[in-house]
């Protein structure tokens, strides 16, 4: 499981519960994943002891983000050893450094090794893997990537070899006997190990430093490598932790002093969150993990265009201006020649892949991102901006005001925003009649006609209240055509988006009747809809808890919106991570670890409780 994650635009690095790397993502993130594997390795010379670090074997680790910049940081004690390893991501070059500092008790020597085995290219055929005997260096490459090693201290031995195929388990194997014997090169599914003899001592650090270069060349890589060394190993380090201090000392706005500190420290790492999922080309993956690709064949790899409108609404919010501005140039240059959204595209913008028939469409990515750029006008107010992006939002309000039904006046069907079923549902309806208002509210600010929209957003949200409405159950059903009348928590997001006004008597008792019945009595969360099956029976959702929570504060009721904040980081990792949900027993996360929408909904909903509680009122959406 991912437990740490740290990026720049182009690497993102995640760290898992071992406190190895666990995905290396290159020269996007979320695309391509570079890395299969990689081991810590520690052998005690004097008592001829060789273990990979695991708990379980005499070893413990405890994982807590350090700095300003929550770095990862993994410290293992166990035998008399304590190895700290800390990682960074360099801000401008593509570079990786990874600080280890050992101290033994007593004194004694120790040979620490490092194993990586990549898939460069997301594939484990056809890499190659050399040593470097010149240059103290180890490289990795295939086709257009390259990815070279090299440390301070140099390694004392480096060696190459292969696995899985052949019936090999792994290089891995040649430290377990504390002594590297194997080959300087190695071609196919290869991989390498690096190992350093140390004299550690228990009243001070012995420190080690390994750096690796990405890029598309050996030149290139080379150039990085050399800049480090002439430039000096420990220079390159101070530069990420210094950075990541700046940044967040003079980027990111301090949560509201109402919530506690560790609400407070959710609220950080989901800025920075944010952050690193956002590629350099604008992009913003819904999550790094990749652990359902041997389940499903497929991760969360992606950028979804509801994901990222809503993300990067809160950038806005946050005071990321420059990232939301990314991500609109990005949706610009992927939509269709219709003005829709594909349903999600890679991170390089080439279409993803999809389990939806033509016309691969779901009507509330495509309304959400015209939303997002009302939202970011509104944050910067330059007209510049809508200017830059009308054409965006012409075609996209254009498109969803002629996607309808013609008798009952709403949309035609599509998949909903859970991605599971084709109709016509309430949260869909509601997103499209709130982006044809805002499309209208750019056309007005820029001198254009806004009736058209402002006339087909009023005929859909009306037809939805007279449609959707369920007089017996006093409740909306969450689909038509065909009719589906169990409860979801959508609907509680259809309200954000003026389904209804919040003083209007129904509205509070939706809102009543989505918590008594999808509240878990367990551990507590709002769960998706009833009867969920998605990795467990009506698991609680993190985003769904904080749609009850801005409810509940648009409703009035502040002290319960603030109980759902610190419901919601009471259930992080203890790195301070936001899953798509909960296990509804054992309160553990499940499904995508990280979820950025997840982050980001939490800002969110912060910045609008802090409002509140400022203002003695309820924000605009």
């Amino acid at each position: 499981m991912i437990t740490q994650v740290t990026g720049n635009g182009r690497v993102l690095l995640t760290v898992n519960q071992n406190g190895e790397w666990n995905e290396l993502f290159y020269p996007f993130p979320g695309q391509f994943q570079q890395l299969r594997e990689s081991r810590l390795g520690v052998f005690d010379v004097s008592g001829g002891r060789f273990a990979w670090l695991r708990r379980g074997n005499g070893y413990e680790i405890h994982q807590t983000p350090y700095g300003g910049g929550h770095l990862p940081e993994s410290v293992w004690t166990g035998h008399g050893i304590r190895l700290s390893v800390r990682d960074h991501v360099h801000p401008n070059h593509d570079l990786i450094a990874r600080v280890f500092r050992l101290r033994a008790e007593p004194a004694r020597p120790i040979r620490l090794f490092a194993y990586h085995a990549f898939q460069i290219a997301e594939s484990m055929y056809q890499d190659t893997a050399f040593v470097d005997p010149a240059a103290t260096t180890l490289v990795h490459y295939k086709r257009g990537y390259f990815f070279e090693f090299f440390s301070e201290p140099a390694y004392s031995r480096a060696v190459c070899g292969e696995h899985t195929l052949k019936g090999l388990k792994g290089t891995y194997v040649d430290a377990e006997d504390g002594r590297l014997e194997g080959r300087p090169v190695a071609h196919g599914a290869a991989d390498s190990v690096m190992e350093w003899d140390l004299e550690p001592a228990p009243d001070r650090d012995v420190e080690v430093r390994l750096f690796l270069a990405a890029g598309r060349s050996l030149p290139a890589v080379h150039q990085v490598r050399d800049y480090v060394r002439q430039g000096g190993y420990a220079r390159f380090v101070r530069e990420s932790e210094a950075f990541w201090d700046t940044w967040v000392s003079r980027r990111l706005p301090s949560p509201p002093k109402g919530l506690s500190d560790h609400a407070r420290q959710v609220y950080r790492e989901s800025v920075l969150m944010m952050r690193h999922a956002t590629g350099a080309n604008g992009a913003v993956i819904a999550s790094p993990d990749t652990s359902s690709l041997v389940a499903a064949g497929d991760t969360y790899n992606f950028c979804w265009w509801r994901d990222g409108g809503y993300i990067s609404k809160a950038m806005d919010e946050a005071g990321l201006y420059e990232n939301a501005s990314r991500f609109l140039e990005f949706a610009r240059s992927c939509q269709e020649p219709n003005g829709s959204f594909f349903h999600r595209h890679f991170p390089d913008g080439a279409i993803g892949s999809t389990w939806h028939p033509p016309p691969f469409l779901q009507i509330d990515q495509t309304a959400t991102v015209i939303a997002a750029v009302w939202h970011h006008f509104k944050r910067g107010a330059d007209p510049d901006v809508l200017l830059g992006f009308w054409p965006l939002v012409k075609d996209a309000a254009n498109f969803l005001a002629g996607f309808r039904e013609p008798t009952a006046g709403l949309p035609a069907p599509s998949f909903d925003l859970w991605e599971e079923r084709l109709g016509v549902h309430i949260y869909s309806t509601a997103a499209v009649g709130h982006a044809l208002e805002r499309a209208a509210r750019v056309a007005e600010e820029i001198g254009k006609d806004p009736s058209n929209w402002r006339t087909a957003s009023s005929e859909i949200l009306e037809a939805a209240r007279r449609e959707f409405w369920d007089a017996d159950r006093g409740l909306f059903v969450r689909s038509l055509f065909p009719r589906d009348e169990r409860l979801d928590a959508s609907v509680l997001l259809a309200l954000k988006l003026g389904l209804l006004p919040w003083d209007d008597p129904r509205a509070r008792a939706v809102v009543d009747g989505v918590e008594r019945r999808l509240w878990n009595p367990e551990i507590g969360g709002l769960g998706r809809y009833e009867g969920d099956e998605y990795y467990g029976h009506e698991n609680p959702w993190i985003i769904c808890t904080l749609w009850l929570a801005e409810a509940r504060l648009r409703l009035g009721d502040r002290p319960r919106c603030r109980e759902l904040i610190e419901w919601v980081a009471g259930h992080a990792t203890p790195t301070l991570l936001l899953s798509e949900q909960i296990d509804r027993r054992s309160g553990e996360p499940k499904s995508a670890t990280p979820l950025t929408w997840s982050h980001s909904t939490f800002v969110d909903v912060v910045h609008k409780y802090a409002e509140a509680e400022a203002r003695g009122e309820i924000p605009e959406e």
